[in-house]
């Protein structure tokens, strides 16, 4: 918590993010598709919507591509070090 405090402006995320926010959730993107898609089928438009599962994707994260990302950021070093020392002796499956 104490890192995330610190780089908090160097962490940000996309604005179209719904999951993983503070006051956001699965249902805030559930109620922005279905007001989008009633909007189009009220003008008698066509909608189609493609779904998909992506549960595995988080163990498979190329953690070295996610430290380039930071680096990239010029988040400090001493930062993406003790990140990488978590990444190299933990293992976790979400």
């Amino acid at each position: 918590m104490l890192l995330m405090s610190l780089f908090q402006d160097h962490l940000s995320s996309d604005p179209l993010q719904f999951g993983f926010l503070k006051n956001s959730s699965c249902n805030h993107a559930l109620f922005t598709l279905r007001r989008v898609v009633g909007h189009y089928v009220a003008d008698n438009s066509t909608v189609n919507v493609c779904a998909l599962d992506i549960r595995k994707a988080f163990d498979s994260v190329d953690h070295f591509a996610l430290l380039q990302s930071l680096v990239d950021r010029n988040l400090l070093r001493i930062f993406i070090g003790v990140l990488l020392e978590w990444l190299l002796k933990s293992c976790v499956c979400v």
